[in-house]
């Protein structure tokens, strides 16, 4: 039996996007393939996570010349390719090999999608600045959630504040400081608050001992989000979680963290340099910030600021002071959850069930 080659790269795509599909295609007893890109966003962990999400074969990540054998071999043997991220070279390469169709799932524009024979996208908003050739099939993330179980009923608060410290582990050298700074004076003005890391799959294990040190209580999937009140995250896969568990949130980046926050493209490849790629990237985000540019996804998708940004040059303290104000304000928390949940209702359930019915119609058993 031939194959469905998944490519796929960073730990977005990988958790959010790729977990979904191959489980709904194994459902439906088809075999998978996972080939993992190169990508300046990696965490390092995503072979291990892969191999969690039990592939009949996987390759990568490695370099160019081996991702190219590997897109080559692969794609020999696929009866279809299904990018999940990544540069769509890759897909054309593995389609190319074995004569396959190549179909694509993105969040938004990106080169090489006019040559693709499907190409899908998550809500009618994203469609919209993509072109009329673009399927919304729904958003992967929440079908990825439910594979954790039931989503909450946004009843119930137990009054705990989650605290994402991100998937890389260069992001997550700087929130640690920064948060644990930050935390008594949360505790000092919202006594009746509790702190919690919400721990990536692509963290190790031994960073629960250490962020437990620090004075905050940490979880791993589903159960970090039980009863929680607010959340203060990066931008990322992380918000669209959080908008589909109806959680309220603000989006945290103090401008001291800027340095460790990668970018895409040739701004991606200029900002990895040493010397003077760290002030390059530094330099790139103010430039995006001033021309205020939204950044957590709810809010582009919904074109205005729900989620508040908290962006610019702030310290523990005074990122402290921005996030109190949410902690007493329970009408305000209910109001944004109203407008998070109006958001996600825009985007049709069932996305990795309509992408893998896509992918059966374009292909035939081997």
């Amino acid at each position: 039996m031939k194959s469905i080659l998944l490519l796929a790269n960073g730990p977005g795509e990988l958790w959010g996007w790729v977990r979904p599909v191959a489980a709904e295609l194994k459902r439906r007893s088809r075999k998978v393939s996972l080939l993992l890109l190169p990508c300046q966003f990696a965490s390092g962990e995503e072979r291990r996570v892969a191999e969690s999400l039990v592939p009949d074969e996987l390759r990568g990540p490695s370099g160019l010349a081996g991702t190219l054998r590997d897109a080559l071999s692969l794609g020999r043997t696929a009866e279809a390719v299904l990018q999940l991220g990544g540069d769509l070279v890759w897909g054309r390469i593995a389609a190319g090999a074995g004569r396959a169709p190549l179909l694509c799932y993105a969040y938004g524009r990106k080169n090489g999608l006019s040559r693709c024979d499907r190409v899908f996208t998550a809500f009618p908003a994203m469609a919209e600045a993509m072109g009329e050739r673009v399927r919304v099939a729904g958003d992967l993330v929440r079908d990825s959630l439910a594979l954790d179980g039931p989503f909450p009923s946004g009843e119930g608060e137990d009054r705990s504040v989650l605290f994402f410290p991100g998937s890389r582990a260069a992001i997550r050298e700087f929130s640690f400081p920064f948060l644990k700074e930050m935390l008594p004076f949360l505790k000092k003005n919202a006594p009746e608050w509790r702190f919690r890391i919400v721990l990536s799959p692509f963290s190790t294990q031994g960073e629960e001992a250490v962020w437990q040190s620090a004075g905050f209580s940490t979880a791993r999937g589903a159960e970090a989000f039980r009863g929680a009140g607010f959340a203060v995250t990066q931008p990322g896969t992380n918000t669209l979680e959080l908008m589909h568990r109806g959680i309220p949130f603000c989006v945290l980046v103090p401008f001291a963290s800027l340095r460790k926050v990668p970018l895409p493209g040739l701004p991606g490849l200029i900002a990895s340099l040493p010397g003077i790629g760290p002030r390059f990237r530094e330099a790139a985000l103010r430039r995006r910030r001033r021309k205020m540019e939204l950044l957590a996804w709810p809010n582009r998708l919904a074109g205005r600021m729900m989620a508040e940004e908290c962006i610019g040059d702030y310290s523990p303290e005074t990122a402290a002071e921005a996030v109190i104000p949410w902690l007493r304000d329970r009408s305000r928390r209910d109001t944004l959850r109203d407008a998070l949940g109006e958001t996600a209702a825009s985007a049709p359930s069932g996305a990795a069930a309509r992408i893998a019915d896509e992918t059966e119609r374009m292909t035939v058993r081997v």
